[in-house]
C-alpha cells in the first residue's frame, strides 16, 4: 500500500498560502487529515433513513416522532447481528486497567501562542510613529493593508468556512491523489512501536464491515437554531448495547471515513452516532461555524438515543479535528445530559486564532527560507502587506456578518474551562495542522474532575492519525473510561 506521510504537508502549504495575496488556489500542494474521505463505496443505497417530527419540541424528540423511509439490505440486517463477530481476526477489547494521567514522552509544552482570540487585536497597543514623515508613510501602510487583508479575507473566508469553497478544495485533492483513501492512510505512516501491521488488519477488517455489514440508519432531527432546518446523523446500533458514542466530524471528513474510524469503538462494544457537520455533505446549511451551531444539537441527539438505546444508556462525546471541538464544546453546555460520562478530543485545534496563526506561520517560514538563502540574508517577521492580526480582524467581521457569531464563540480552550465531566486529549507529535501544544494548551486549562493526555511521539502518520496506533488507542481509551466508571461507582456508593 502507498503510504499517506505526505498528505498533512501539501495540506499545511495550501492553506497557509491562504495568507499569502490571494494565492491559496494556485499553491494547493498540501491536503487534511481531516480531507480524508472514505474508499469504500457511497453507503447511502445501503441506508435506512429515519426522520424525526420537525414540529416537536427539543424535549419532545423521542422513538414516537420515528418514521421509516426506506428498509436496509436485509442481507445487510442478518449480517450486522453478528456485532463485534465480524472483525475477522480482530478481537473485541476487554482492557480492565486504567491509563496514565499524562503519556508526553515528546515533553510537549503550550505557549502563549495556543489562547489567542481574535478580540486579542482589538486591544494591542500600537507604536505611534512620532516624525511626521513616519505618521504619513504609517497612514499609506495602513490603508493599502486595508485592502490587501480584506483582499486576503475574502479568500480565506469561502474556501475554509462555506460549503462550495471546502467542496471545491476536497475535490481538487481528490483529483490530486485519487488512491488517497485507501485504509493504508490509518497505518502507513506508523512507527514500528505502533504495530503498523495490527492497524492494517484492523482497519482492512473495519473498511468491510463498514462497507458490508453495518447497519446503518440516517437519522434526522430539527436544528437548535435553524426552524426550517434539521441536523442530520447516521447511526449504527451494536446489538444489546448500553453505551453510545456521539462521533463528531472533522473539516471536509467524509462520512464513510467517520464510518470506518467508528469501527473503533463498534469493537469496544458501543453503538456509534456520527451526525454530519453543518454546512458539509448531508449538513444543511451553507457554512461551517466549525462546531459552535454543531455542538447544541448534540444533547438533543442524546435525547434521541436515550429513546432508542434505552434510559440506562451512558454516552461518550468524542470527535477528532474539527469534531473534537465539537465535542468540547458540546460538553461544556450547562444543559449537558447527566448520562453523558466523558469527552475526548483527539487532535482538537485550542481556538481558530490559534489555528489561523500556526497556519500563517508556516506560509512565513516558507519565505523566509529561501530569503536566508540569499548573499545578504532576509528574514520577515510578517507576509509583506497582509499582516495576520488584521487578516484575522477581517476575517471575523466576515464570519459574523454570514454566520451570525465571532470566532471567538467557536473556543475550546474557554469551553474546557467550563467541562465539568472527565475529559481526555490526545495528539500526536508530529501533526503539521494543528500543533501538539494544542491538545496540551486544552489539558493545561481543563478544570475537569478526571482530565488525561497523551501525546503520541514519533512517527504515527501526521494529522488526526492517531487512531492508527489502534491497539495502544483502544486500549488507553477504555483505561481512561475504566477508571471514569470507577469514579463513578465510588460516587453512588459514597450517596
Amino acid at each position: 500500500m502507498k503510504h499517506k506521510v505526505t498528505l498533512k504537508k501539501r495540506y499545511i502549504t495550501s492553506l497557509a498560502a491562504l495568507f499569502m495575496a490571494g494565492t491559496f488556489m494556485a499553491t494547493t500542494s498540501n491536503a487534511s487529515a481531516d480531507t480524508t474521505s472514505g474508499s469504500s463505496a457511497d453507503s447511502t443505497s445501503q441506508t435506512e433513513a429515519v426522520s424525526y417530527d420537525q414540529t416537536a419540541s427539543q424535549s419532545q424528540i423521542n422513538q414516537s416522532n420515528v418514521v421509516v423511509l426506506s428498509e436496509d439490505n436485509p442481507a445487510t440486517q442478518q449480517n450486522a447481528q453478528a456485532g463485534t463477530a465480524d472483525y475477522q481476526d480482530v478481537p473485541s477489547v476487554l482492557y480492565t486497567g486504567t491509563t496514565p494521567d499524562v503519556i508526553n514522552d515528546a515533553n510537549v509544552t503550550a505557549s502563549s501562542a495556543d489562547d489567542m482570540k481574535a478580540s486579542d487585536f482589538n486591544n494591542e497597543p500600537t507604536d505611534q510613529p512620532t516624525t511626521l514623515l513616519g505618521k504619513i508613510a504609517s497612514d499609506v501602510n495602513d490603508k493599502i493593508t486595508d485592502v490587501t487583508t480584506g483582499t486576503a479575507a475574502k479568500v480565506v473566508f469561502p474556501i475554509g468556512f462555506s460549503r462550495k469553497g471546502s467542496d471545491a478544495y476536497s475535490k481538487l485533492e481528490d483529483i490530486q491523489e485519487p488512491d488517497r483513501y485507501d485504509t493504508s492512510r490509518a497505518y502507513g505512516g506508523l512507527g514500528e512501536k505502533y504495530d503498523p501491521a495490527a492497524s492494517e488488519t484492523f482497519y482492512n477488517a473495519a473498511q468491510d464491515w463498514w462497507d458490508n455489514v453495518a447497519d446503518k440508519q440516517t437519522l434526522t432531527i430539527p436544528s437548535s437554531n435553524f426552524p426550517n432546518e434539521t441536523s442530520t446523523a447516521t447511526f449504527v446500533a451494536n446489538p444489546g448495547s448500553k453505551q453510545t458514542v456521539i462521533i463528531g466530524q472533522g473539516w471536509t471528513e467524509h462520512p464513510d471515513w467517520v464510518g470506518v474510524v467508528s469501527g473503533v469503538w463498534y469493537n469496544m462494544g458501543y453503538n456509534v452516532l456520527m451526525p454530519s457537520q453543518r454546512g458539509q455533505f448531508s449538513g444543511d446549511g451553507d457554512y461551517i461555524p466549525f462546531g459552535y451551531y454543531d455542538s447544541q444539537d448534540w444533547k438533543n441527539w442524546v435525547n434521541v438515543m436515550d429513546s432508542m438505546v434505552g434510559p440506562d444508556e451512558e454516552v461518550i462525546y468524542y470527535g477528532q479535528s474539527m469534531g473534537a471541538a465539537t465535542a468540547l464544546d458540546a460538553a461544556a453546555d450547562p444543559q449537558l445530559p447527566s448520562n453523558v460520562k466523558a469527552v475526548i478530543a483527539d487532535c482538537s485545534f485550542s481556538s481558530l486564532t490559534s489555528l489561523g496563526n500556526s497556519l500563517y506561520n508556516g506560509a512565513l517560514n516558507k519565505i523566509n527560507g529561501p530569503l536566508g538563502k540569499l548573499i545578504v540574508p532576509i528574514k520577515l517577521n510578517s507576509i509583506p502587506l497582509i499582516p495576520f492580526d488584521k487578516t484575522m480582524q477581517n476575517v471575523d467581521k466576515i464570519n459574523e456578518a454570514k454566520q451570525g457569531f465571532d470566532l471567538d464563540d467557536a473556543s475550546p480552550i474557554d469551553a474546557v474551562a467550563k467541562i465539568t465531566i472527565p475529559s481526555y486529549f490526545i495528539t500526536t507529535e508530529d501533526d503539521d495542522f494543528i500543533p501538539d501544544t494544542e491538545s496540551v494548551a486544552l489539558y493545561n486549562a481543563s478544570v475537569a474532575p478526571i482530565k488525561k493526555l497523551w501525546v503520541l511521539d514519533g512517527a504515527v502518520g501526521g494529522h488526526a492519525h492517531a487512531e492508527g496506533a489502534v491497539e495502544q488507542y483502544q486500549q488507553n481509551i477504555q483505561g481512561f473510561l475504566n477508571e471514569v466508571d470507577q469514579a463513578n461507582t465510588a460516587s453512588i456508593q459514597v450517596a
